[in-house]
């Protein structure tokens, strides 16, 4: 699925209760007269006006809570109405129950999908009521907590599998796929060298680079970026920062291919390939990415080392290799947090720009190593505990909006653009999304699968409520984003946006089929449990039959994961015959198997969730041909 600034004015409706908040994840401390950033701080304010003495010698951004002037002469349209539209889904998220007095919660169809609003040019501040209230978001820091969340191990551990999975440790550790493990590709392996690192494909390698991967995780100044590019390719690479973010650039290009969909897409295994088959150049990706490693461990702590850190770890999770990209998130959120706590304390303020950037990497940072940290119990590196002042990342001073240009980029034209407003739409949809999902994580695996059992009144609220925010979440999606005819559409950031609305659906919705399966069938609440319950096998069969698994991209090993931990609810569910089971739900199973045989040969942990996968369909007494029904 899958997500966070500057604050404006609030348009607050007559009536309501909203309180203003200074973070949408961690709680902080109030003081009536401090200012947005002293108050996130916990420190002092002056309460100079306009701007106060800790922002002034910062050079940040001075806003008080009495509505104090604000000046937003810098912000350029689309950066105000990239602002309205996600801090408008937030306050709508954070103002408690989003069904009315009177209103009966209503259990949509699997896909169905509010129409987005349109886009407002008024632009409302971040509201100061924390996301979660709850003193439990620490939690996500314990390394076993933030991996029961969502991982296909933790399934296996349900009393459903007891007699058929003696032992639910992680596969990647079980696998011996480890850290020290480094592997290099197959290309290589093989003999073949691929192209190696040639100064002539450093432009098209970095447009390449900027239209497939920058554009779903924009960390880098694109003047900056294109100014190394064309340094490094008339003058040659270097040692240093510049030609090191280069290189990893043009190693992320060799792996990156346009995506395309199959509007025929039914679930077989044949018509879930993208249309675009653009083969990866895995052996000149190594190559590339070798020299960039060379130069890493050059590097002194800079925007541009943590840059190069994030890069290498989405390099890794494109080679389906998370442990090794979790050392690289991991380095480069210490390195953040150094950077950051070294400039403040020596009182230098920083340009707009290099804030923007700060923004963004912390926001990255932390979101990509929590992903992978749900999956695998590793300890966090402690950037989700930094009292880093902004909510959002605010977007670049001035937003190009080219022409929406055709998703066929094989010939590598000249023009190659990122889609910047698109790409900004969907970062911050991200952000918001994964700030959601983490609150529901909390909330509902507060007390295990337990609880699930013991508090099943309350968890149906909890799930009703999490629900309701979800598909608030979905109707406010951007345009440039949004789900309508997606299935007709090669627009991969919005197939991703839908992957998320459907995904979190699914997830919140797991204790109730958990609940089903282990009670019996005359308990008192199955009859509230079972409409919930059956809407989540039906998003499983949904989302596992309308994957596309064979475009590699930086979330290949969570879709591989993701649909191992479905398949498994699936067959919980049949084998304990208390469902009636959805339709193709077998079928489903049979992707799940071959996403995993798929990837496997590059990725030994999956190769053992295939096994494991396969043994236990045998004991339902299925049996699939592989890549076929």
């Amino acid at each position: 699925m899958s997500g966070n600034g500057t604050s404006h004015e609030d348009v607050i409706p007559p009536g309501s209760n909203k309180r203003q908040r200074t973070s949408g994840m961690y709680r902080r401390k109030r003081a009536v007269a401090a200012c947005q950033q002293c108050r996130i701080r916990k420190t002092k304010c002056d309460n100079a006006r306009p701007v106060c003495g800790f922002c002034q010698k910062n050079q940040g951004q001075c806003i008080y809570p009495d509505g104090g002037p604000n000046d937003y002469s810098a912000f350029d349209p689309a950066s105000l109405a990239i602002l309205d539209r996600i801090n408008h889904v937030v306050n709508l998220l954070e103002t408690g129950s989003l069904v009315g007095p009177g209103e009966v919660h209503q259990e949509p169809s699997p896909c169905s999908l509010p129409n987005p609003a349109p886009l407002n040019t008024t632009v409302t501040s971040i509201s100061q009521q924390p996301i979660c209230e709850d003193d439990d978001l620490p939690r996500l820091d314990d390394p076993d907590f933030a991996a029961s969340t969502c991982s296909c191990e933790s399934i296996l551990r349900w009393p459903i599998f007891k007699d058929v999975v003696s032992d639910a440790r992680p596969f990647i550790f079980e696998s011996g796929s480890g850290i020290d493990s480094f592997t290099e590709f197959r290309g290589l392996e093989s003999g073949r060298l691929g192209r190696g690192v040639q100064e002539d494909d450093f432009i098209p390698l970095s447009k390449k680079f900027l239209a497939y991967v920058h554009v779903k995780n924009p960390i880098l100044d694109l003047a900056d970026f294109r100014a190394h590019v064309k340094e490094a390719s008339e003058n040659g690479l270097r040692w240093d920062s510049q030609s090191c973010l280069v290189l990893i650039a043009c190693a992320l290009a060799c792996l990156s291919s346009p995506f395309h969909r199959d509007v025929t897409t039914n679930g077989t295994p044949d018509s879930n390939k993208s249309l675009s088959v653009t083969s990866v150049d895995q052996a000149t990706a190594s190559s590339y990415y070798l020299a960039a490693k060379k130069r890493l461990g050059l590097l002194e702590t800079s925007i541009l080392q943590v840059q190069c850190l994030f890069l290498c770890g989405v390099f890794e999770m494109y080679s389906l290799k998370p442990l090794q990209a979790w050392t690289y998130f991991n380095q480069a959120s210490v390195s953040f947090r150094n950077l950051v706590w070294m400039r403040t304390q020596r009182g230098i303020g920083d340009m707009v720009e290099s804030q923007r950037l700060e923004q963004r990497l912390y926001w990255s940072c932390m979101k990509s190593e929590l992903e992978i940290r749900s999956e695998i119990p590793l300890p966090s590196s402690g950037i989700a505990r930094f009292d880093y002042p902004d909510l959002f990342p605010s977007p670049p001073s001035e937003l190009a909006s080219p022409v929406e240009q055709s998703q066929s980029f094989d010939g590598l034209p000249t023009d190659i653009e990122p889609e910047e407003e698109r790409s900004w739409f969907y970062y911050l949809s991200e952000i918001s999304y994964r700030r959601i999902l983490s609150r529901a994580f909390v909330i509902l695996r507060r007390d295990g699968e337990e609880g699930w059992i013991r508090h099943i009144e309350q968890t149906i609220k909890q799930c009703e409520d999490l629900d309701d925010q979800i598909k608030a979440w979905c109707s406010h999606i951007p345009p440039p984003i949004n789900m309508d005819h997606w299935e007709m559409s090669s627009n991969e950031l919005a197939f991703y946006v839908r992957n998320r609305l459907v995904s979190g659906r699914e997830w919140i919705r797991r204790p109730m089929v958990y609940y089903l399966i282990h009670q019996p069938p005359d308990d008192p609440y199955v009859d509230r449990a079972r409409p919930l319950a059956d809407m989540g096998l039906n998003l499983c069969v949904d989302l596992l039959v309308q994957v596309d698994y064979h475009h590699r991209h930086h979330g290949s090993w969570f879709v591989a994961r993701t649909a191992t931990a479905r398949s498994l609810i699936l067959l919980a569910a049949a084998r304990s015959g208390h469902f009636s089971m959805p339709p193709r739900w077998k079928e489903a199973v049979n992707v799940a198997r071959n996403i995993l045989h798929h990837w496997s040969s590059e990725a030994p942990d999956l190769q053992r969730a295939a096994t494991v996968l396969d043994n236990i369909a045998s004991d339902a007494g299925l049996s699939f041909p592989l890549d076929g029904f």
